[in-house]
């Protein structure tokens, strides 16, 4: 057994992956599955393309192979959230004795899903038919995920690229630059779409401005996409208010989850127009171009100077050389690729200081 489900049951219960950019919605998106009683989905993870790109070609698990394997999930880009405080998010020794359990030729979606069935909620379960994944820092590798997890659907969250920049200057997770912010966005979305049109049958997209406006129409549609029955009560998951501040330091609380402390609503739709500049509009009008519209998102702004497309380029094009790098990795040993991931390079810090500037 592995936590509480039979291999088996591990086996055939079915796989979804929330993707986009961060600050789309997904957490909240992703609290609304983990109220459901029948999914399990866990906080992010950023460690499984990592464990599949090390032990993605292993056919036959022993022992020994295993034992590395349950190492390998509390390297360095573990995420905090799955051990902390009083809340006993996995129970290791349970985990550690059902990996070893895995002995034969299972696969490394098997071994993954394991690892996720010890995930223990805040919200109170039933059957559980399925398993979900939240990991903005995946996201631009759908064509890989699909191939990994053969079964797995996907739903694509998009927001408003000018509403996810306002999100993101405000936080520390990625440059503050407006044209190498708009850029990933384009990037992501334009990457996520290309899969959904190989896998049409397994792909969702869904705006995030449409999910606050109407939630239960919208997370009922979800539900028939991913094959569960629908739950109003999950509606109520702001509820759980004191649960989380209970167990989370305030500054966790206070960055990943004050918005979650409230019923869902659309005070966040629109933002942008309060917040960033005519200037910040304009940049991201550009960078984003005829994707925007592709979105469903009108441009403010559809005439450039060659000025404006001059101060754009550095960005554009370091953020397509990140690109690249990241790409190139994936052919180095794993020990090399993971120090590569955890040391920003000299170029980055030398970008940072010409051109990390919020206005640009």
């Amino acid at each position: 057994m592995t936590g509480g489900f039979s291999i088996e049951k591990i086996r055939e219960t079915p796989m979804f992956f929330i993707i986009g950019r961060p600050r789309t919605g997904s957490t909240l998106l992703r609290t609304l599955f983990d109220a459901h009683p029948n999914v399990i989905i866990p906080q992010e993870w950023p460690m499984l393309l990592l464990l599949h790109m090390r032990f993605g070609k292993i056919k036959y698990w022993d022992k020994p192979k295993l034992e590395m394997f349950y190492q390998a999930l509390f390297q360095p880009l573990r995420i905090p959230f799955w051990s902390i405080r009083n809340w006993p998010a996995i129970d290791l020794e349970a985990l550690h004795q059902n990996i070893l359990g895995c002995e034969g030729d299972e696969t490394m979606e098997t071994l993954l899903k394991v690892v996720y069935s010890h995930f223990n909620s805040f919200f109170p379960k039933t059957e559980i038919l399925l398993f979900g994944d939240k990991n903005p820092a995946i996201s631009n590798h759908p064509e890989l995920l699909a191939q990994i997890f053969p079964t797995a659907k996907f739903i694509h969250l998009v927001r408003d690229y000018r509403d996810n920049l306002v999100s993101l200057l405000n936080v520390d997770f990625e440059m503050p630059n407006v044209a190498l912010l708009t850029y990933r966005w384009k990037y992501s979305y334009r990457v996520i779409e290309k899969a959904s049109r190989l896998h049409p049958s397994r792909f969702y997209t869904l705006k995030y401005e449409d999910l606050v406006s109407n939630p239960e129409f919208h997370f009922g549609c979800l539900c028939k996409f991913l094959g569960i029955p629908e739950d109003k009560s999950i509606f109520g998951f702001h509820t759980k208010q004191k649960e989380v501040e209970a167990n989370f330091p305030p500054e966790i609380v206070n960055r990943y989850f004050s918005s979650l402390m409230q019923p869902i609503n659309t005070r966040k739709v629109g933002v942008f127009n309060q917040k960033l500049t005519g200037n910040q509009i304009k940049v991201a009008d550009l960078v984003a171009g005829k994707t925007a519209d592709e979105a469903g998102y009108q441009r403010i702004n559809t005439k450039f100077s060659l000025l404006d497309y001059f101060r754009v380029t550095p960005a554009i094009a370091y953020t397509k050389g990140l690109y690249l790098i990241g790409k190139s990795v994936k052919v180095l040993p794993y020990k090399w690729m993971v120090w590569l991931i955890n040391k920003p390079s000299f170029i980055v810090a030398i970008y940072t200081k010409l051109f990390a500037s919020k206005t640009k």
